[in-house]
């Protein structure tokens, strides 16, 4: 192989996509996208205000004054907290039964519909006795004013549990203190690195790994589909060799990704700056923490599954002439791709168990879950150096094999060739003659 001519295809695949317009208006863009969303949802959360206006139905006549006194309490320590975080300014209202609680059931839904009130609370002995209550709104996914409604109902319930039993009542106060468990995570060096914000900062490395493998690896097959339709292939075979044009585009198209990831990398290192830091404090996971070992687990293994799956893209591009014909095998490597986020759930949950350990050594699901397995636990250094040397060896056999494909294949035209056909260039050694998938004219 001649390595100059080689360098010469990478320059040219790097540049062609480098300077583009497009390639820097994505790269700029999706980080500023990606930190417009996080305040944007660190905003929302913080300004989950308004006005509720719930009418309660106390079938008990001992739980409204509580209630409103509880909740009242909880916007008052909400507005002394120093993210400014905002729940909703509850205005409730008690309600007597009208005749029977159907009817009062319906005079209720009748307002909530006429927009007249938010909703209503039906505080019923027999179902409090079970632990249940109604709430009735035209909206139930209002997440943190129902949390905020049920955690007050819980308090004053206990509350009065307790008080009824002869208890104490500031021992109500301190059983409703809880733990604030903080997980450590226990590295080889004897230093313990404090988890959460960094496994979010994990899940979107891996989220980033799994969408530009699909990405990059079609512009691999894009990139051989159209040198081939457009001839351009045989202009540039008679300068350069077909593999020294295959490990050049490969390799080209690559660095494109690693160009990106780089700059992506910046901002993702500059997250603790005390702008942005002050922006996303209120957040319960507090600002993502990137560790450097995690930036260079991320760098290795998108360097081995960028490889690995250019190679398959390279093989499945080399014998077609148009995407549609390369669709049905471009399905493969997508298939192997989603495995890898589909098990990741499970190896989150138990990153040292047998799924875990699988998938990181299986080759075509390794480079995901391998990164997953350093990102939120440690594991042994032979797994790590296995996985490795696995995608090493089926990145070889891999690429040799599209080779073989690719020397023969960019210069085919004509019918769609078969898996025969296919393996039989695979077979093929210069001297011997190949024959044409389609016959010459007579």
């Amino acid at each position: 192989m001649n390595w100059k001519k080689t360098f010469a295809v990478i320059r040219r695949e790097y540049i062609e996509r480098v300077r583009t317009k497009a390639f820097w208006v994505a790269t700029l863009l999706i980080p500023l996208l990606f930190l417009g969303y996080v305040a944007i949802q660190i905003a929302m959360s913080r300004k989950t205000g308004g006005q509720r206006q719930l009418v309660v139905v106390d079938m008990t006549g001992k739980l409204y004054a509580p209630l409103a006194e509880e909740l009242a309490a909880t916007e008052a320590r909400q507005k002394e907290e120093p993210s400014g975080s905002k729940g909703p300014h509850w205005s409730l209202v008690e309600r007597p039964l009208t005749g029977d609680l159907t009817a009062t059931k319906e005079a209720l839904r009748k307002e909530v519909l006429d927009k007249k009130i938010s909703g209503y609370l039906i505080l019923e002995p027999a179902k409090l006795e079970k632990e249940s209550v109604e709430y009735y709104s035209t909206t139930v996914s209002d997440y943190i004013p129902l949390t905020q409604l049920q955690s007050a109902l819980n308090r004053i319930w206990i509350r009065q549990k307790m008080a009824a039993r002869g208890l104490p009542a500031d021992l109500a106060a301190e059983l409703e203190k809880r733990i604030d468990l903080k997980p450590f995570k226990v590295n080889k060096k004897g230093t313990a690195e404090e988890k959460g914000a960094g496994i979010i900062a994990a899940i979107v490395f891996l989220i980033l790994m799994y969408s530009t493998f699909f990405m990059y690896g079609y512009q691999v097959m894009r990139g051989v589909i159209e040198e081939k339709s457009n001839r351009i292939v045989e202009i540039i075979v008679a300068s350069v060799r077909p593999m020294e044009l295959m490990v050049g585009k490969i390799v080209g198209i690559g660095l494109v990704g690693l160009t990106q990831y780089f700059v992506w990398s910046l901002v993702a290192m500059n997250l603790s700056l005390p702008a942005i830091a002050g922006m996303m404090s209120s957040g319960d996971l507090g600002v993502p923490q990137i560790q450097i070992s995690m930036l260079g687990y991320f760098m290795l293994f998108f360097i081995l599954g960028y490889f690995l799956y250019a190679s398959v893209y390279t093989m499945i591009a080399a014998p077609f002439n148009t995407d549609q014909e390369a669709q049905q095998l471009a399905m493969i490597p997508m298939v192997m791709i989603v495995g890898g986020i589909a098990v990741y759930p499970a190896v989150m949950n138990n990153p040292t168990g047998n799924v875990a350990l699988f998938f990181s050594l299986f080759p075509f699901t390794a480079s995901l879950i391998m990164f997953l397995r350093t990102a939120v636990s440690e594991p042994p250094a032979w797994q790590i150096i296995l996985s490795i040397a696995i995608m090493l060896s089926t990145t070889a056999g891999l690429a040799w094999f599209a080779g073989r494909i690719y020397r023969i294949g960019i210069l085919m035209y004509g019918k769609k060739p078969t898996i025969p056909e296919i393996i039989r260039w695979a077979r093929y050694s210069p001297g011997k003659v190949i024959q044409p998938s389609v016959k010459p004219a007579s």
